[in-house]
């Protein structure tokens, strides 16, 4: 009888853990703990291809090399992501069409008097 080690998911497969994580020309490349290399184009990831370099170099793996983490940036990758080539998704701002004129102040009617002659 298995007891488990958390190593593997409910079907027997082996669940990816990252080792370590670069950057080499407009690539993100993270290394998994079982060797193979996941390389992704940083143009998937719009947050982390307008850092600066400096923010780009600090991160952190979150439990046991299930995700990375840029404080700075405020953002989250997670390997299983990474591994099915999901990008980052930013959402679009919100249409301003009729929710623009509902929002507007009303109009302000004029407060000066016409001399009537």
């Amino acid at each position: 009888m298995s007891i488990g080690n958390g190593n593997k998911k409910a079907n027997g497969a082996a669940v990816a853990r990252a080792t370590k994580l670069r950057f080499e020309r407009a690539r993100l490349i993270v290394t998994l703990s079982d060797a193979r290399e996941i390389s992704v184009p940083l143009s998937w990831y719009p947050t982390l291809q307008r850092a600066s370099p400096n923010a780009r170099r600090r991160w952190t793996i979150l439990g046991p090399g299930l995700s990375f983490h840029w404080p700075a940036l405020d953002l989250d990758l997670s390997v299983a992501g990474l591994i099915h080539g999901l990008p980052e998704l930013i959402p679009r701002p919100p249409r301003l069409g009729r929710l623009a004129a509902m929002t507007k102040p009303p109009r302000r009617r004029s407060t000066t008097t016409r001399k009537l002659s």
